[in-house]
C-alpha cells in the first residue's frame, strides 16, 4: 500500500457463513484443535475415529475425517486469500562432514507472505480492538521485564521512543509492518 494510501474495505462475511467451514462446531473444533491445544496430527486422528465410532450408532457424522481434512479445510480458508509460498534453505559451501547433520541437510520452509497477512489482519474486523499495536514495557512483580510479543520487544520500544512522542503507535507500525494505522 503506498503512504498515506486509506486502507482497503474490509471483509465483512454474512451471519452464519462459517466458510469454509461447515458450521460453527466445526470451525470451534478446528479452532481447538489447531490453534489452542496445538493437537498432534495423530491425536486428532484418533480423536475423529473415536467420535466417528461413538456417532456410527445415530447415523451422524464426525467434524472431520481426519487431520487432513481439517488442515485441508484450515488452508482452504479465502480470507485474504494469501496462497503458501516455499523457500528451499541452502547448505553453506564451507560446511563439512564433521558438522551436525541439521547444517549438511537442505530443507523446506512453507509460509505465506507476512506482508500480505498483516494486512488482511488489519482489514479483518474480527481482529477489530483484539491486539494493541502500540509499543510496551511490563514488568513483573519484582521489576523484572516480560517479553510476550513483538510489542513488547526492544526493537519496538526503541524505534517508537527514538521519534517525536506524537503519534508513537501509528509511527512504529509503520516501522514494524510497513503499514499506517491511521
Amino acid at each position: 500500500m503506498p503512504p498515506g494510501a486509506p486502507p482497503p474495505a474490509r471483509d465483512t462475511p454474512q451471519p452464519g457463513d462459517w466458510t469454509p467451514f461447515d458450521s460453527k462446531v466445526q470451525f470451534e473444533i478446528a479452532d481447538l484443535l489447531y490453534r489452542r491445544a496445538e493437537t498432534s496430527a495423530s491425536n486428532i486422528d484418533s480423536l475423529f475415529e473415536i467420535w466417528a465410532r461413538s456417532v456410527h450408532e445415530s447415523d451422524a457424522f464426525a467434524p472431520f475425517k481426519d487431520h487432513n481434512d481439517m488442515y485441508t479445510t484450515i488452508d482452504s480458508s479465502v480470507l485474504g486469500d494469501v496462497p503458501w509460498q516455499c523457500m528451499v534453505t541452502q547448505v553453506p559451501e564451507d560446511v563439512d562432514e564433521r558438522e551436525a547433520s541439521w547444517m549438511r541437510t537442505s530443507y523446506e520452509v512453507w509460509f505465506r507472505d507476512p506482508d500480505i497477512v498483516v494486512s488482511n489482519m488489519l482489514r479483518n474486523t474480527d481482529f477489530d480492538g483484539q491486539f494493541d499495536m502500540c509499543p510496551y514495557i511490563e514488568l513483573d512483580e519484582e521489576g523484572n521485564r516480560q517479553w510476550s510479543n513483538v510489542m513488547s520487544g526492544n526493537i519496538a520500544w526503541r524505534r517508537s521512543v527514538s521519534r517525536t512522542t506524537d503519534n508513537l503507535c501509528t509511527k512504529n507500525c509503520e516501522l514494524t509492518t510497513g503499514y499506517t494505522t491511521g
